[in-house]
Formats: C-alpha cells, structure tokens, sequence
C-alpha cells in the first residue's frame, strides 16, 4: 500500500514535491495506510491539478474519462450467444396455430424443468429465471411453413442445447389435440447450430452514455474548483 501511496504523491505538481513531498513521504512511513489514505491523497492531487487548468480543459479531460471507464464498462460484460434451429409445418400454419403451439410447448413448468436441467441463470432469484429465459427465446416465422426457433445465452454449449430442447418441445407439443385445428406435421429442418456471439448495441450505447455522463461531470468539477480557488489564494 505505501508503494501505492508513493505513486500517488507523484501525481502532485513538481513545485509541490520538492516543497512538501519529502514531509508527506515521511508521514507515510511514521503512520498507518489505508485505502482511504490513498483515496484523500489521490483527491488532493486532483483538485491540485485542476485548480490551474482552464474550464475547457477540465470538461474535456472528463469527457474522455468518461468514455474510458464507460467502454471498459461496457466491454467487461458477458457476451451472449444464440443458437438457432429451423422447423417445417406441413402444411403451413397460420399465426394463430403458432401462437397455440407456442404456448403449448413454452409453459412455465417446461421452462422452470430446462432451466434446472440446465443450471440457467445460477444466483439469480427462482422467480425472475423464467422471464429471463422467454427473453431470450425467439419465434420467427419466415413463412407459414418454416418458423426459426433461436436461444440466447452466455454460455455457447448451453445456448446451443437449449435451443435444441425448445425445438423438441415444439415437435412434441404439435402432438397434443387441443393445439391445432386439423393435423399439421412438425419436422426438424436444420437442427440447433453452433452459437454466435451476439453484437449488442446496448454496449455501444451504454459506452456512449460516458461522454455526456464526464463532461456533465467536468462542468460541475470546473464550477465547484473555481468557487474554492478565491479561499485558497
């Protein structure tokens, strides 16, 4: 920790140092460190710098600040990957026997039963698994008689297999009387196939938010530093 702090005193402008910096340096190794030591020291350093920076400068410095820690932001998080699977009805089917089928096949006790075989959404709270996981189902008809069956995931091998269960649902939920007026066959055309990673916008949009977010940020620091410098002169 008191390497840390070391660094930190460097931050200091130079005229600051060689005035103060030896003291401070002996302080250090005389008292206990911690982190709010660092946290005080790193501030002071800050407010130091600033104090003698113009109000464009300070905006600007923030603003790019932002950007950094909100793409860093951003970019840690999970990917997501989806896996999809094409089925055939013949003959088609309208939306409305899709619909039926849908709900037929994606009950909450059929999503809760692969959401435990699965081990989807570890942590989260029992009840909140299995909205997220209709989230990440999609129905996509591409006409009457082919319709994507797609799941998305963190995990690409969950991903894929889910997305295969979800289409053996289908095909055996097609079976039940009650789903559709008149027979309709339900057969696999292309199976589930390997996940692709997902590129969401979110991210982009949530790195985005940084640049107004650190130069709101820099007008208010640039606003309180000018009050404070007329005490401190």
């Amino acid at each position: 920790m008191k390497r840390i702090l070391r660094l930190v005193i460097r931050l200091y402008p130079a005229w600051w140092r060689r005035r103060y910096g030896q003291e401070l340096e002996a302080l250090l190794e005389d008292a206990g460190s911690g982190s709010r030591d660092a946290w005080d020291l790193f501030r002071g350093a800050m407010e130091m710098q600033m104090s003698r920076w113009s109000f464009g400068r300070i905006v600007t410095a923030c603003g790019i600040v932002g950007v950094v820690l909100a793409s860093v932001a951003a970019f840690s998080m999970p990917y997501r990957y989806r896996s999809t699977a094409i089925l055939k009805s013949t003959p088609g089917r309208s939306a409305e026997d899709w619909n039926a089928l849908n709900r037929a096949a994606f009950t909450p006790q059929a999503l809760s039963n692969i959401i435990d075989r699965e081990h989807l959404y570890a942590g989260r709270p029992a009840e909140d698994t299995i909205d997220r996981m209709r989230r990440g189902i999609r129905i996509e008809p591409v006409d009457p008689s082919l319709v994507r069956v797609s799941f998305s995931y963190e995990d690409p091998g969950q991903a894929q297999r889910v997305s295969q269960e979800l289409v053996d649902r289908l095909i055996t939920s097609n079976l039940l009387p009650d789903v559709s007026r008149s027979p309709i066959a339900v057969q696999l055309v292309v199976p589930a196939d390997q996940p692709k990673r997902q590129i969401e916008r979110k991210r982009y949009g949530l790195a985005g938010l940084g640049l107004p977010a650190g130069l709101l940020f820099g007008v208010v620091l640039a606003l309180m530093l000018r009050r404070r410098a007329p005490t401190s002169s």
